[in-house]
């Protein structure tokens, strides 16, 4: 009797054990099936547009969130596996974007690779180096303009105009020029008086000014403020450049542009390099990448039979 308990026992065991590692595969196979967009609509390989399409409304109707909710789905999971094959579905049906799927076996997102290049090089290198040659044509333009003698006394004037409405207090259409919204004006003015003034002593000196402003676009202002040592330091600096190359600007801008046309180059041969490199990849390693997953598809089909016939087996 003892026996027969011991072995009735070892068998309900034995079944539990059985009954867990099966879920276990179950949720690992579930895991593993998902692992591109080919498995989340269920379609081959060389499946055209029109399959995708069919497939899609299929799953859409079949793992829609409200038709999920009232099998007793979580809300979570349900909208995880719609967005899961909308975006499958997005990536198929995009040339583009389904080449970089089969030659990786990964989804990059909408951007292509050498679009991102592209955007990279133009948000960290052309667009502020654009910006700084623009600045620089705009500040010897300024300076250009202010060397000529009536426009210095033109503007000399302008400013004794300007004084003489912040004595009087002069507001506009309820905008006083002494708020905040009149400070614009009066930094303008201040500058223009600055540099016809400095035009009158040296023109050396308006270089200094013009390379100041430069520097202070590549390195905070505050911090030459703060710090005498390097505030100093660039102030000598932008005396001895000012001195130096007082008729170099026309050369100092076509450097600019010269450096700016490399890098706009360097960019796009960067991104057409990126491009180049992912169609030989794909060229060398996509039939190799396709039957890999076919395999794959193979072994986890074989893997899920096996476990309905062991679900079959405990249920039997």
């Amino acid at each position: 009797l003892s026996l027969q308990v011991f072995h009735g026992c070892w068998s309900i065991q034995l079944l539990t054990t059985l009954h867990c590692v099966v879920q276990f595969c179950s949720i690992i196979i579930v895991k593993i099936v998902m692992i591109d967009a080919y498995d989340v609509l269920n379609v081959s390989f060389d499946a055209d547009e029109e399959d995708i399409k069919k497939a899609f409304k299929k799953a859409c109707l079949q793992h829609h969130p409200d038709k999920q909710q009232t099998n007793g789905q979580k809300q979570d999971d349900a909208n995880s596996k719609f967005n899961e094959i909308k975006i499958a579905r997005d990536v198929l049906v995009d040339p583009d974007r389904r080449k970089i799927h089969d030659t990786f076996n990964v989804d990059l997102g909408e951007e292509k690779p050498h679009e991102e290049i592209w955007t990279m090089g133009m948000t960290a290198m052309l667009g502020p180096l654009a910006f700084f040659c623009g600045k620089t044509f705009l500040v010897r333009i300024v300076s250009w303009i202010l060397s000529w003698t009536y426009i210095g006394y033109l503007a000399i004037l302008l400013c004794i105009g300007v004084a003489v409405l912040y004595k009087i207090d002069f507001s506009f259409r309820d905008i006083s020029i002494r708020s905040e919204e009149g400070q614009p004006i009066l930094l303008i003015t201040g500058v223009v008086f600055f540099l016809t003034v400095l035009h009158w002593m040296s023109q050396a000196l308006v270089d200094t000014v013009c390379f100041l402003f430069l520097v202070t676009q590549v390195v905070e202002f505050p911090m030459l403020i703060q710090d005498k040592k390097i505030g100093g330091g660039v102030l000598v600096g932008c005396l001895f450049f000012g001195w130096l190359l007082q008729n170099w600007w026309l050369w100092i801008l076509g450097l600019q542009v010269l450096l700016l046309l490399t890098v706009f180059v360097a960019v796009i041969t960067a991104s057409q390099l990126v491009n180049m490199w992912m169609e030989t990849v794909r060229l060398q390693h996509g039939d190799k990448l396709k039957e890999w997953r076919k395999q794959m598809r193979r072994e986890r089909q074989k893997l899920q039979d096996e476990i309905a016939d062991l679900r079959r087996r405990l249920h039997a």
